[in-house]
């Protein structure tokens, strides 16, 4: 898919569909149809301009299958599925899809997705499979367009200060 569907340079629908089914069908991803319907529910949502209307509450009835009587501040469940998709997000764009053109990432705080175009995606790649693991992460971030550079970075001082 190219850039040029886009007018603002903001993935199209088709565009993030695409990057959300080579997410789905990732080894990670294969492995847990939780964490795949979680994701799918809030880029449908969101695709759909449905946004604002993504909260604990959806999430759990609407992908995760609770029933109707479900309270999000007393089963955490939507909070857990979230910190492991946003841990997988990453993870698989770090590694398998180091080379993918559109990343997906929910950035902590919110449930409601991001879609951005990867700059170097083909360097990237490379690098990744030359690099290696201890490299990864911050190629990553370096194929980040400057405005999403600061998620990722507020991503990686979560994990430092949870370590202390």
């Amino acid at each position: 898919m190219k850039a040029e569907n886009s007018t603002n340079g903001v993935p199209n629908a088709l565009e993030i569909r695409d990057a959300l089914n080579h997410i789905a069908i990732s080894p990670a991803f294969r492995q847990s149809a939780q964490l795949v319907s979680f994701l799918r529910f809030v880029v449908e949502m969101t695709i759909a301009g449905r946004g604002n209307a993504i909260k604990g509450y959806s999430i759990g009835v609407g992908a995760l299958g609770r029933k109707e009587d479900f309270d999000p501040q007393v089963d955490p469940i939507v909070r857990v599925e979230a910190i492991r998709l946003r841990r997988a997000l990453s993870n698989y764009f770090a590694h398998d899809g180091a080379g993918r053109p559109i990343v997906i990432e929910i950035p902590l705080g919110h449930y409601v997705p991001i879609f951005f175009y990867r700059k170097h995606r083909y360097l990237a790649a490379k690098l990744v499979h030359l690099a290696g693991q201890k490299y990864t992460n911050l190629i990553d971030r370096w194929t980040r367009p400057r405005q999403y550079r600061q998620v990722a970075r507020g991503r990686q001082q979560t994990r430092s200060n949870a370590s202390l």
